[in-house]
C-alpha cells in the first residue's frame, strides 16, 4: 500500500482518526490536502494550498509530514503565525496523532529564548537586589516557588500569575548573557532541556519570527531540518520583511542606558556590581549620561521634522537629522568593553560584555537609517504623541522575494504554504510575486461549511464614499452600526482600518444602552478577548459586548460559537495611500510598469477582508452575519472582485433584513 493509498485510509470512515476521533466525518477536501502536501513532501516539491476554514488542513498536513519525518529519519519544521496555533498542535492535534497513528515520533515547541526563565538570573537578580520595587520584590519570591516546584518547561506562559515586564527581563535566557557550560545550572537549565528535546524531536513547532531570526542567525538557532510547513502563510511576507530591518526608538534606548545606569543613585547594573573597576566603571556612567544626552537631542531632531498633526514621515534622503547618536553609542561600546575586560567577576564580565554589543547594535542601525546606504530599502520615522511620547526611526527592504527565493524556495527542501486566505481573485499570483515563489504546485479548496444557510452578507444600500466624504462617512458609519447593535445585543466586532476612526466611533457610542463597548487600547488585547468569549451570557442578561478593534484583530482570532455573531468591517482593508513602505512598493511597481493598484493594492485588500470575513463562522454550527460598510462594493469596478472572493451567501441591503435573520438565528 502506498503512502497516498495509506493517506485515504487514515481520513476514512472506518480509519483511525474516526476511530479516536467522536463525531468525525470524512471530508474530501481534507483528503484532498492531504494527498496534495504527500505528493510535494515525497517529490521534494513546493506546494501552494488554500483551504478554507472547516477543511481540517492542521490534520491534512500532519499526516503525511509525519509518516515522512518517521519513514526518512528525518526533521520537519512546522511555522505558525500566532501562538493559539501553536498551543492548538503541540497540545491537540499532534498529541492526539501520535495516539491515532500508532507511530513513534516526538514533537518539540521552539519558541525564543527569552520566552524562557534563566535560573541564574534569577538567582543574582534576588541576590544583588536588581528588582525595582515592593511588588517586585514579591512577584520575584512567586517566581522562586513557581521555578522550583510547578513548572518542567520554565515557559513564562505557563505562569498562572503575572510579573512585571521590567522583571522578566532580568530573569529571561538572553544568548549573549548565557554562561553555557560554565553555568551552575547548566545541568537543569529550562532552555538547555528544551533544546535537546528539539535535537531529539522529528516535529518541530515554531513561528515564523523564530523561523526567520533562524535564517538571519545563519540557520544556528533552529535543528536541522529537511521539509517545513508555513500555517498562517498570509502573514510571512510581513515576518520576514521585519526581520531583515531595522528600528531605533526612544524607549529601546532609555532601556539600554537604564540598564547600565540609572539617572538615580543605586540603580542600573554598573551601581551593583562587584569590584566595580574605579575610573573605568566612572567613565562607563559618564558616557552613558553623555549616551542619553546625544539620544534625546536626536530624537528632538527627528520630532521636528515632523510635518503638523503628522505620527509618519517618510525619510527620503540621508541624514535627514545631523547624526549625533552613532559616535557616542560607539564610545560607550567601547567603555563597556574596557570595562569588561577588567572587572573579575565572570557573570559581570559577561553582562558587561553584552551591554557593550548592544552598544554597538544600535550604533550601526542609527548608522544604516541616517546614511541610507542600502539600497532597495525605505526609510520612515514614527511617533506616539501619548502621556509619554516616543520616537522611532525605521528602515525595511521594499521586495524580499529575491531573497525569499534563495533562501526558502531555493529547491533545497520541500515547503508548503497553506492558509484559509492566500489567494486574490481565484489567483496565487500575489503571493507568488510578494515571496519569490517560481516552482510551486497549487491548490485551492473551499470551505465545507454551509454560508448560504448560515451566513448573511449586510452591504447597505447607501453610504457616503469614505474617499470623499470622511466626515459624512464616520458619521453614517456611527450610526449605522448603532443599529446594528441595537439588533445583535452584542456578540459583535466591530473592525476598523485606522485608531482614528475607531476612536471617534467609539466616543460616539461608548454610552449607547445595547452594548458595553470593548474597546482596543483601553485594556490589553487578552483581557478584551478574555471578557468577550464569556459575554453571551451577559446578552442573555440583556446587555452583551461588542469589541472594537483594528488590524490585530482581523486575523488570528477565534471565538467559535454564539459568543460571536456579527461582524461589521468599516471599510475595505486598502493600505494607507501615503504610508511610506506602501508608497515606496507603489513606487516600485510603476517602475517596473505595473499598475500598483492592480498588482498590489486591490490583492492585498482581497486577502485582508477575507480575513476579517472570516473571524464569523468557526465551526459547521455558528451561524451569524458580516456587515460591510464600504460602499465601494457597489460603485467601484472592483467591488465584484471582493465579493466574489468571499464564500458565497445571501446578501442583504436593508436592515429589515438583518433583523428578521437574527430572529432566525436566535429562535
Amino acid at each position: 500500500m502506498n503512502t497516498l493509498e495509506i493517506i485515504e485510509k487514515i481520513f476514512g470512515e472506518n480509519g483511525p482518526i474516526a476511530e479516536h476521533l467522536p463525531r468525525f466525518e470524512p471530508r474530501l477536501e481534507q483528503i484532498r490536502m492531504s494527498a496534495a502536501v504527500c505528493k510535494a513532501i515525497y517529490g521534494e516539491n513546493n506546494l501552494i494550498v488554500e483551504a478554507g476554514t472547516g477543511v481540517g488542513k492542521s490534520l491534512a498536513y500532519l499526516v503525511p509530514l509525519i509518516y515522512w519525518a518517521v519513514e526518512q529519519n528525518t526533521r520537519v519544521v512546522i511555522s505558525t503565525y500566532t501562538k493559539a496555533l501553536q498551543q492548538q498542535l503541540t497540545e491537540k492535534d499532534i498529541p492526539f496523532l501520535q495516539k491515532a497513528l500508532g507511530l513513534d515520533f516526538s514533537c518539540a515547541l521552539c519558541v525564543g529564548s527569552q520566552n524562557y526563565l534563566c535560573r541564574r538570573r534569577l538567582e543574582r537578580t534576588g541576590q544583588r537586589g536588581f528588582f525595582d520595587s515592593g511588588s517586585e520584590e514579591k512577584q520575584l519570591d512567586d517566581i522562586f516557588e513557581w521555578s522550583a516546584s510547578k513548572t518542567d518547561t520554565g515557559l513564562f506562559q505557563e505562569m498562572d500569575f503575572e510579573i512585571s515586564e521590567s522583571l522578566r527581563y532580568k530573569v529571561c535566557r538572553e544568548s549573549d548573557l548565557c554562561m553555557g557550560n560554565k553555568c551552575a545550572h547548566n545541568e537543569d537549565c529550562f532552555y538547555r532541556r528544551a533544546k535537546k528535546r528539539e535535537f531529539a524531536a522529528r516535529v518541530l513547532v515554531t513561528n515564523h519570527h523564530m523561523f526567520f531570526a533562524n535564517l538571519s542567525a545563519g540557520e544556528r538557532i533552529l535543528p536541522e531540518y529537511d521539509a517545513v510547513v508555513f500555517d498562517e502563510a498570509h502573514s510571512v511576507e510581513e515576518v520576514a520583511t521585519d526581520h531583515l530591518g531595522a528600528e531605533i526608538s526612544s524607549p529601546a534606548l532609555k532601556f539600554l542606558f537604564d540598564s547600565i545606569a540609572g539617572t538615580r543613585p543605586g540603580r542600573g547594573f554598573i551601581s551593583r556590581i562587584e569590584h566595580p573597576g574605579g575610573e573605568k566603571a566612572e567613565d562607563v556612567i559618564m558616557l552613558t549620561a553623555a549616551a542619553r544626552k546625544a539620544a534625546d537631542a536626536f530624537f528632538s531632531n527627528v520630532a521636528d521634522k515632523f510635518p503638523e498633526d503628522e505620527n509618519i514621515f517618510r525619510i527620503r534622503a540621508p541624514n535627514f537629522v545631523p547624526n549625533n547618536l552613532t559616535q557616542p553609542l560607539a564610545e560607550l561600546a567601547a567603555a563597556l568593553k574596557s570595562l569588561a575586560d577588567s572587572v573579575r567577576d565572570t557573570e559581570d564580565k559577561k553582562e558587561i560584555g553584552a551591554l557593550s554589543m548592544r552598544a554597538v547594535f544600535f550604533a550601526k542601525g542609527a548608522q544604516a537609517v541616517i546614511s541610507q546606504e542600502q539600497e532597495g530599502y525605505v526609510f520612515w520615522a514614527e511617533a506616539v504623541r501619548k502621556k509619554n511620547p516616543r520616537f522611532s526611526v525605521h528602515a525595511l527592504p521594499v521586495d524580499i522575494s529575491g531573497l525569499m527565493r534563495e533562501k526558502v524556495f531555493d529547491g533545497s527542501k520541500p515547503v508548503v504554504l497553506t492558509s484559509a486566505t492566500l489567494s486574490a481573485g481565484n489567483s496565487f499570483a500575489f503571493i507568488r510575486e510578494r515571496l519569490g515563489i517560481e516552482n510551486a504546485e497549487e491548490l485551492m479548496l473551499g470551505s465545507p461549511f454551509n454560508f448560504i444557510e448560515n451566513a448573511l452578507l449586510y452591504v447597505p444600500r447607501s453610504m457616503p464614499d469614505p474617499g470623499k466624504e470622511t466626515g459624512a462617512y464616520t458619521l453614517e458609519v456611527t450610526s449605522e452600526i448603532e443599529k446594528i447593535l441595537d439588533i445583535t445585543r452584542g456578540s459583535t466586532f466591530v473592525l476598523f482600518t485606522s485608531y482614528k476612526m475607531m476612536e471617534k466611533v467609539y466616543e460616539s457610542l461608548k454610552e449607547t444602552e445595547s452594548v458595553e463597548i470593548l474597546c482596543q487600547g483601553i485594556m490589553p488585547r487578552y483581557k478584551m478577548l478574555e471578557k468577550f468569549r464569556k459575554g453571551l451570557k451577559h446578552r442573555k442578561e440583556g446587555k452583551g459586548f461588542a469589541l472594537f478593534g483594528t488590524m490585530t484583530f482581523w486575523q488570528g482570532v477565534d471565538v467559535p460559537g454564539k459568543a460571536l455573531e456579527c461582524v461589521i468591517i468599516t471599510k475595505l482593508p486598502f493600505a494607507v495611500p501615503d504610508d511610506p513602505v506602501t508608497e515606496a512598493k507603489t513606487e516600485m511597481l510603476q517602475a517596473e510598469g505595473k499598475d500598483p493598484f492592480v498588482y498590489y493594492h486591490i490583492p492585498r485588500a482581497v486577502v485582508l477582508l477575507r480575513q476579517g470575513f472570516g473571524r464569523l463562522i468557526r465551526t459547521k454550527e455558528d451561524k451569524g452575519m458580516v456587515a460591510i460598510l464600504d460602499p465601494r462594493l457597489r460603485t467601484r469596478y472592483y467591488g465584484r472582485i471582493f465579493i466574489n472572493s468571499l464564500p458565497e451567501c445571501r446578501i442583504a441591503e436593508d436592515l429589515s433584513e438583518v433583523r428578521d435573520f437574527f430572529k432566525s438565528i436566535r429562535i
